[in-house]
């Protein structure tokens, strides 16, 4: 039996080419980073009222107006004075016209309020109106005799 290493000394020792690897990691990070949504958050803590209706789908050009509890409104983002609230909102929509108004008013805002926000929108010419809400959740069957706990 003859055990000798067919191998020659000068023989290189085997190599992993990791470049594919990296490839396909860079493009995994790729992809994901593209398939990530963003979410921003304003800051302004609105407490939206429930519905149990489909959410509609915000499109790119959109103007957001928040309405508080206590009345202050923001609109995209920033601080506007009621009266001012139209004046501003005209000036912003002929620097760039946005086609849909967004209402993100608290539940306990007066309506009144709100009515004012998006007669003002439909007199500078922004033709669709949103108001947005959060989804009720959904209440597991419940015993019959157990009192359901109310919302806070």
């Amino acid at each position: 039996m003859n055990f000798q290493s067919r191998s020659s000394p000068e023989e290189e020792e085997p190599t992993i080419n990791v470049t594919p690897l990296m490839d396909i990691v860079f493009l995994l990070i790729i992809f994901l980073v593209v398939t990530t949504t963003f979410r921003t958050y304003s800051g302004i803590v609105v407490n939206l009222p429930k519905a149990e209706a489909d959410r509609a789908q915000r499109e790119e050009r959109t103007r957001v107006a928040v309405l508080t509890r206590r009345g202050e409104i923001f609109l995209d983002g920033k601080p506007v004075a009621r009266k001012k609230f139209a004046d501003t909102l005209r000036s912003l929509q002929a620097a760039s016209p946005a086609p849909v108004f967004v209402v993100e008013a608290d539940e306990m805002a007066e309506h009144g309020r709100v009515v004012e926000l998006m007669d003002a929108a439909r007199k500078v010419g922004i033709s669709r109106l949103a108001i947005a809400t959060r989804e009720k959740e959904i209440q597991a069957a419940e015993p019959a005799g157990v009192p359901r706990q109310p919302e806070p």
